[in-house]
């Protein structure tokens, strides 16, 4: 980046490419670990770029280029954690835009040190409602088809069906909402 004044930075077409580059992957990989959906992963990560492009367009010159795209990408993930749970208030996840970098570092490498997906679903579960709870750990945990679930319980097919739906709904929000 080239140097203007003080310590502001010209952004060009090149540096524009060069962090996209450099922070696509780490972006996408946050969104789909706490969304847990490819798609809205996608999504998000493209509308911070897209909100980022269109900033730099406007006013070329800024501080900090990488910090002001994690600050598009925190709030892109804070509307989208409003828009999504309902929230009608200011949604907080307690991290400041300019730690928000090292926030995704600690959060994506603390997330790969868990070596299956079950141990971090562990983590979550005794979280969500009890009922919930129990139909989750049985389904991925225990491996058990939700035949056999609906079995061992006593209850029917959509009970179960109902259930571990909902439950994968408390996992999410709680995934997306954990700083």
């Amino acid at each position: 980046m080239n140097s203007a004044h003080d310590s502001t930075y010209i952004v060009s077409e090149e540096d524009l490419e060069n962090i996209y580059d450099m922070h696509v992957e780490k972006l996408y990989r946050f969104f789909y670990r706490k969304v847990l959906d490819k798609t809205i992963s996608e999504d998000l990560t493209s509308e911070t770029f897209l909100n980022f492009v269109k900033s730099v367009k406007q006013n070329k010159q800024m501080q900090n280029p990488v910090c002001f795209l994690y600050g598009i990408a925190r709030n892109i993930f804070l509307k989208f954690l409003k828009r999504k749970y309902h929230y009608k208030d200011f949604v907080s996840i307690g991290i400041d835009e300019n730690k928000f970098e090292s926030y995704i570092d600690n959060f994506t490498s603390e997330y790969e040190q868990t070596t299956t997906i079950e141990e971090h679903l562990l983590k979550f579960l005794p979280k969500v409602p009890q009922k919930q709870r129990d139909i989750l750990h049985k389904r991925f945990i225990e491996k058990m088809s939700l035949k056999e679930i609906a079995a061992f319980l006593g209850k029917n097919m959509n009970y179960v069906k109902t259930t571990q739906k909902r439950g994968i709904k408390s996992l999410r929000k709680l995934i997306a909402c954990t700083p």
